[in-house]
């Protein structure tokens, strides 16, 4: 983890009587965050200290007499967290994250999160138990919803929590740093964010390549310059960094924009890439967030139910990340380059459903939340 990474780090410590003095009640803990090395989900985390009202958002790793006094809510969050890596298995990390949501189940809430395709079967209908019994479940996309609801979870339908975030978020100088560094100007460079592909999203890897690279192709004939964003570097299993490489030897003098390796907060900094970007075609769902949360319209290319909700319900351009036409793509990217999105209501809807949430898993009103 870098440097940066550390500034907002959290610790696994439950607060002090001061720290709870100095703090408006209810105290939150989070439950299954997933990594500060991957900057949507940082971003989440910034989010839900925002949300919450607290600088001190600790991470409960197990439930004891001092964490059942200190804490009044569980956060459950970490976007596809119980994505159960192994489709037609109950694995022990699955099992893991579930357990904790017994611990107190009256003061846990689970927000923000989204049910993948490889929660199926018997996995599902796990997590489905597990939910009926806490205070709250709230959700970022309508296929999650409908998935709990037949399986009579009382869902409410929001947005990702990252939504909360502003275009003042962004760390507008350290961004430009990162592009000055590649010699890039922003106003004409188009941003990729890519991802490797699994079981778990299994689009052809190498035909994703392939199709990136000849849209980049594209987008340099019409003059513009193109970057690939390192958006996550927390393992082989979740880093952009392979990709980028493999995009490099296909794209003639390809750059490569890194907030992990820049003088900022990588999810900071990352944002501000996205914002100051001529435009973005997002493979990764925070890169379109990010961009919506500023007042652009992105490009998706999905690859999950998350990242298809913004199209169904926000009218974001785009297709599926293992089928799309690389010239389509790219003329997409330069049609909505100067088109706006007001994420506005976006994001008093998601203030709006945390309040009411952890006012539900508190005991604590929602007036009294806000204030």
């Amino acid at each position: 983890m870098t440097a940066q990474a550390r500034k907002i780090e959290w610790t696994d410590a439950t607060p002090s009587g001061a720290e709870q003095d100095t703090h408006i009640s209810p105290f939150a803990g989070l439950l299954h965050f997933y990594s500060l090395d991957n900057v949507g989900d940082a971003a989440i985390f910034a989010a839900f200290q925002r949300l919450s009202g607290q600088k001190h958002l600790p991470r409960v790793t197990g439930w004891n007499d001092k964490a059942e006094a200190g804490i009044d809510a569980l956060i459950s969050v970490g976007g596809d967290i119980f994505n159960n890596g192994r489709p037609r298995l109950l694995t022990r990390r699955f099992i893991e994250k579930l357990s904790h949501m017994r611990w107190a189940p009256k003061r846990t809430m689970s927000f923000g999160q989204s049910i993948p395709p490889s929660c199926t079967g018997v996995s599902l209908r796990l997590l489905a138990w597990h939910m009926k019994r806490i205070s709250s479940v709230t959700v970022r996309d309508i296929a999650s919803a409908e998935k709990l609801r037949k399986l009579g979870v009382n869902v409410t339908l929001s947005v990702d929590s990252a939504f909360a975030l502003t275009k003042s978020d962004g760390d507008e100088a350290a961004a430009r740093a990162v592009y000055a560094e590649a010699g890039l100007e922003p106003e004409n460079t188009v941003v990729f964010s890519i991802r490797n592909f699994n079981c778990m999203y299994p689009v052809d890897q190498p035909d994703f390549i392939a199709r990136i690279a000849e849209t980049m192709e594209h987008l340099k004939a019409k003059g513009c310059d193109v970057a690939v964003l390192i958006q996550a570097d927390v393992n082989d299993d979740d880093s952009d960094r392979a990709i980028a490489r493999q995009l490099q030897d296909e794209v003639d003098g390809l750059a490569v924009l890194d907030p992990f390796e820049s003088h900022g907060v990588p999810w900071r900094v990352a944002f501000g890439i996205v914002d100051l970007a001529a435009q973005v075609i997002g493979t990764r769902y925070h890169t379109a967030v990010f961009r919506m949360a500023a007042g652009k319209m992105p490009i998706g290319l999905w690859y999950s139910n998350k990242g298809e909700d913004l199209n169904t319900r926000f009218g974001v351009p785009g297709t599926h990340a293992g089928d799309f036409d690389p010239v389509e793509i790219a003329e997409l990217a330069l049609q909505y380059r100067d088109i706006a999105f007001n994420c506005g209501p976006l994001r008093s809807r998601v203030i709006e459903d945390f309040s009411k949430a952890l006012a539900a898993a508190s005991g604590v009103v929602a007036k009294e939340i806000a204030a």
